[in-house]
């Protein structure tokens, strides 16, 4: 008697919608216990996340997303959902990248990264800031635009006026953000703040270089680690008394600053610090303990390992708030992850009038 036969259906699915059909329900089940269950957008966030990380693989000639550690998709994944970032708006709310990085047994194995962009923070902003009724689109004021700051008298404040020129270096950043009080507040951050920003990144970039001395830091001798840290330190008094600009044009720092800092993509990256630097001050309340400790590791990423030189870093243009005329205006539109299987401060002041809005243009 022949015996019955059963042949298994072809699965036609991508990669993409095996990955989501395995990670999402998981991600969905763990945030739920957190008291938060995902809402439709945050599950189009996942799905969006999960699109680009594997355009992103494929682009550093990766196979696919099945090459990267589960733990790090399923952080991505409670990230962007927790924090409600959409990676496919425009302009982007946050940004994926590689980099290869060493395993326990010694291999080297690629790793994938989130970044919050400016854009990011703003939705965070609107999300979970501290009593913020609305955030108006910010002012991006260049060198050879017509700026004044804010004025006190007494307990009145005379707000900053702002005429665009729209030629020059993006000189600050300047974001208007109304409360529930009803008050308006003007967060200000200043080109010369990215420098902080720029020297972090440069000192991140020379934590594990030996320059020759040594094979690596773990194996370098006491002599070793002095020639290397005298050759640090020589590198570092480079960059004593020079402001941004002048940092980022010094040749013996080249090797360790990323591309993205570079020519054609300078002013982005330091328009970009600038909003980053503007909106951390302002408190955020987020729901539960799973939330923060999100929040927090992409806030640690971006100062610690925001495009690293070792990285594939996809740079796409990003759209920048500016006026469309050139007249006078006050706008521009704790729960640990799983385990692993296989600023500088911005200045404040408020006012009681709400600025108007006008509409965003590219740069």
């Amino acid at each position: 008697m022949a015996e019955n036969q059963m042949t298994k259906a072809p699965d036609f699915r991508s990669i993409v919608q095996k990955t989501a059909d395995a990670y999402i329900p998981l991600v969905e089940k763990q945030l739920s216990g957190n008291g938060t269950k995902p809402d439709t957008y945050q599950c189009q966030c996942m799905s969006n996340a999960l699109v680009v990380m594997n355009d992103v693989a494929i682009e550093a000639g990766v196979k696919s997303l099945e090459v990267f550690p589960k733990t790090e998709i399923m952080e991505i994944l409670q990230q962007v959902a927790t924090l409600r970032l959409n990676a496919f708006s425009q302009p982007r709310e946050c940004y994926f990248q590689t980099r290869k990085k060493k395993l326990s047994d010694g291999s080297w194995g690629q790793s994938i990264e989130m970044g919050i962009e400016g854009d990011g923070n703003d939705a965070i902003l609107r999300n979970f800031g501290h009593g913020v009724a609305e955030v108006y689109p910010y002012w991006a004021v260049r060198e050879d635009d017509e700026f004044s700051y804010p004025s006190y008298y007494g307990v009145d404040v005379k707000p900053p006026c702002w005429t665009p020129g729209g030629k020059g270096k993006f000189a600050r950043v300047v974001y208007p953000i109304r409360f529930k009080d009803g008050t308006v507040r003007y967060f200000i951050s200043e080109r010369s703040d990215v420098r902080a920003n720029l020297v972090a990144h440069i000192n991140n970039n020379m934590m594990n270089e030996t320059f020759g001395f040594a094979e690596n830091r773990y194996k370098a001798t006491l002599e070793q680690k002095h020639q290397i840290d005298a050759r640090k330190s020589e590198l570092k008094a480079l960059m004593d008394g020079k402001d941004i600009d002048d940092i980022l044009d010094i040749p013996e720092l080249q090797p360790y600053i990323s591309p993205a800092w570079r020519e054609g993509s300078r002013e982005r990256m330091i328009l970009r610090k600038m909003r980053n630097n503007a909106v951390k001050p302002i408190p955020k309340d987020f729901a539960n303990g799973l939330a923060l400790s999100m929040y927090n590791n992409s806030m640690q990423a971006e100062e610690t390992g925001a495009n690293p030189i070792d990285a594939e870093f996809r740079e796409v243009p990003e759209m920048v708030a500016l006026p469309s005329t050139s007249t006078s205006q006050h706008g521009t539109s704790g729960t640990k992850p799983i385990p692993e299987e296989a600023v500088t401060n911005a200045q404040t002041v408020q006012h009681a009038e709400t600025p108007e809005k006008s509409a965003a243009v590219p740069f």
